[in-house]
């Protein structure tokens, strides 16, 4: 066995959480990767008390309806594992629909984590040429003011924003854009929505079924635009 210190041992998992699961809340994915963590009977580390539990940390958690191909998971460990093994142990009690397919010992922490790629779809009413061009002249400007959630005022998300391109993609327009991920100032994909809604006059129909929208993150990265890890 490899000796290593396990004072604060942490395994990083990075995972995919795309189709149906989608849908489930950031609480429900923390109670099912513990229910899957014990099942894979790893030499997990526990916090003391009552109710014993594995430490576990996720970074920039997504909304419901965003699917992922690049979610994080730290796991503290009591010893150390092989993570090809840890990896194994855990796919195997997983849907397809959210497995994880890179694990290793970490050097960095989340908060060095400070941006995030993303690939939106837009099916919008309307002419998808004129739309994309009104996307991109929106990313050129200085200024993006969108309202705050559940509040009446506003915020200026455009330094959030590090590059945002728009393109026709037959009938639906595709939003290639990174986005910052810093703990202090994350930006939810879901305001770029707002901001095409309310600058763009695009996903406005009161019919639901006319227009649609979807976000896939798909990479993250360190403040000099190297791939976390």
């Amino acid at each position: 066995m490899v000796q290593v210190n396990t004072s604060k041992l942490f395994l990083r998992f990075r995972f995919k959480k795309q189709g149906s699961l989608q849908y489930i809340s950031h609480l429900d994915l923390v109670r099912t990767m513990h229910k899957v963590i014990v099942r894979a009977k790893l030499p997990l580390w526990y916090t003391e008390g009552f109710n014993p539990k594995p430490k576990m940390i996720f970074a920039a958690p997504l909304s419901i309806g965003t699917e992922s191909e690049c979610e994080f998971m730290d796991i503290r460990m009591n010893e150390y594992i092989d993570p090809a093994e840890a990896m194994a142990r855990i796919n195997a009690n997983m849907t397809s629909e959210m497995q994880i397919y890179e694990a290793y010992y970490p050097e960095s922490k989340f908060t060095d984590l400070k941006w995030m790629s993303y690939r939106i779809t837009v099916s919008s009413l309307g002419d998808p040429d004129q739309l994309a061009q009104r996307c991109n002249s929106l990313f050129a400007s200085d200024t993006i003011e969108v309202p705050k959630k559940n509040s009446e005022q506003t915020v200026n998300i455009r330094p959030l924003i590090k590059s945002a391109c728009a393109t026709r993609a037959g009938k639906n327009i595709v939003i290639d854009t990174i986005l910052s991920a810093d703990p202090s100032a994350f930006l939810n994909p879901e305001y770029v929505i707002k901001a095409l809604r309310d600058k763009c006059g695009m996903l406005t129909s009161p019919d639901l079924t006319a227009e649609h929208y979807e976000i896939l993150r798909l990479n993250a990265y360190f403040g000099d635009m190297t791939e976390f890890r």
